[in-house]
């Protein structure tokens, strides 16, 4: 009898730690919502490997993957996510639209750390520096002809999924 009741205890623990650690990472991911592309043929999302390819093109002033969200932050709060491509002339960046355009939004190439881990692959890390809700985000590649892949893109704890 102890025996059995030890076991349905153990099973009931088992059973609220697993839903807690399974609520846990529901909390901290949400897939990218009502997405939109500046031109369809320079950039490409591929869900599979989680991964954005913007292409920049001379005759525009480039391109960008964009999504709506919903993403609370406070000033201090990080952005960060890899990419392959190179450091400079305005990418990798991803710009941060606050609440719904109302206030100005923020640029991660502005002031964000952009580590160049090898040749065409790297980092970045931004600071945000407001408080506000993130309403919207983009994906940009600037006017050249190169072209920038982005993944594991982190909004203040929230790792986005294309």
């Amino acid at each position: 009898m102890l025996k059995r009741i030890f076991v349905a205890l153990a099973l009931m623990a088992f059973a609220v730690v697993g839903l807690s650690f399974s609520a846990a990472n529901a909390a901290s991911a949400v897939n990218a919502t009502k997405c939109g592309v500046s031109d369809r043929s320079d950039v490409q999302v591929n869900r599979k490997t989680d991964t954005v390819t913007v292409r920049g093109d001379t005759s525009t002033t480039g391109n960008n993957f964009y999504c709506y969200t919903n993403i609370p932050v406070t000033a201090g709060d990080t952005v960060t996510f890899d990419f392959l491509g190179t450091c400079g002339g305005g990418t990798p960046r991803v710009y941060l639209q606050f609440d719904g355009g109302a206030s100005a939004g923020e640029n991660t190439f502005d002031s964000g750390t952009c580590t160049q881990l090898t040749s065409n692959t790297g980092t970045v890390t931004y600071t945000i520096t407001k408080s506000g809700t993130i309403t919207a985000f983009a994906e940009i590649h600037d006017s050249d002809n190169g072209q920038t892949t982005y993944s594991n893109l982190v909004i203040a704890g929230t790792q986005i999924n294309f």
